[in-house]
């Protein structure tokens, strides 16, 4: 098995722990003979320089059901204020001379305050369902949902795993598995808003976009940029991280045999036709970084058991 070593100083390497991750303070030492036998292999990763971006699986949710409940709470905010022009009447009855019975003073009230409260409800469960800001374009705008109810437009619920963006991208880009015409031209999509739910044994968020004309249950890929700047990456693949909690650790040669211990700050993971393959990090510094890709579980043995922590 071909092994690939870099020749960089160990200054040029404690540069780029300062700015891109917290080194342990231990070191793990290994002869050239452990090296080979016990399979530790270095291959150099190159950083690179690209637009940070987050990328999602989304599906094209079904528009009946939507408009369905959009006009089911038109309808009950209809009959919730008709209610309410009842119960003034019936309060002003009440003082007339000719006043009618406290029963049916009574019986107003009570059914104002149901029809009130079932529009609440309805109106909380759209909040949840499709989150603040969705649900209120959904009950503010008429032409959005116009445009959804003939089917003009699609919504594109994109589910995005832990960790959580605080702010996302106004805009983002899908492509469809398996139509390679669209795969060539990405579709562009808008914000609609953050959604209150994601799918049961998820951890993550649920993000709603509008997208093109697309049949409900249409799966996509979504590409979310983060950032206008591009920004330097280092990508590691998965063989090389070692996980202490949520923290992804990886080693680097920083000298002959000699490694060190280096955390991924702010971390994230990058797939590959739907598979994880690593983890990558915002870096510093354009030279490749020699990096054990295989071998990292025995030098994370080696270096606790230098530094005692077990």
């Amino acid at each position: 098995m071909r092994v690939e070593r870099a020749r960089i100083s160990v200054a040029a390497a404690l540069a780029l722990a300062a700015a891109a991750a917290s080194a342990h303070a231990a070191m793990v030492t290994l002869s050239a003979s452990d090296l080979l036998r016990r399979d530790v292999i270095v291959r150099d990763i190159t950083p690179q320089r690209e637009r940070p971006v987050r990328r999602a699986y989304g599906r094209a949710v079904r528009l009946g059901s939507i408009v369905a409940a959009v006009d089911a709470i038109r309808s009950a905010r209809a009959a919730a204020k008709l209610d309410s022009i009842l119960l003034t009447e019936t309060q002003a009855l009440s003082h007339a001379p000719y006043q009618i019975s406290a029963q049916k003073l009574a019986q107003a009230q009570a059914t104002a305050s149901e029809a009130s409260a079932r529009l609440q409800s309805m109106v909380g469960v759209l909040r949840a369902r499709y989150g603040r800001r969705f649900a209120a374009q959904l009950l503010n705008d008429s032409r959005l949902v116009a445009r959804i109810g003939s089917a003009a437009v699609s919504v594109i619920d994109a589910i995005l795993p832990y960790p959580l963006l605080r702010r996302p991208p106004r805009s983002a880009t899908a492509s469809i598995d398996g139509a390679p015409e669209i795969r060539a031209k990405p579709a562009a999509l808008s914000f609609l808003g953050t959604g209150g739910r994601v799918p049961a044994g998820m951890v993550g968020q649920s993000l709603y976009y509008l997208g093109p004309p697309l049949q409900s249950g249409t799966m996509l890929r979504v590409r979310l940029r983060l950032d206008t700047r591009p920004a330097r990456i280092v990508r590691i693949p998965v063989a090389a991280l070692i996980f202490d909690g949520r923290e992804a650790i990886a080693f680097r040669e920083v000298a002959a045999h000699r490694f060190q211990s280096f955390r991924l700050s702010h971390a994230r993971p990058y797939y590959r036709h739907g598979h994880l393959v690593g983890y990558q990090s915002a870096w510093s510094g354009d030279e490749p970084v020699p990096i054990a890709v295989a071998g990292a579980g025995l030098l994370w043995a080696l270096l606790e058991h230098a530094v005692g922590k077990r």
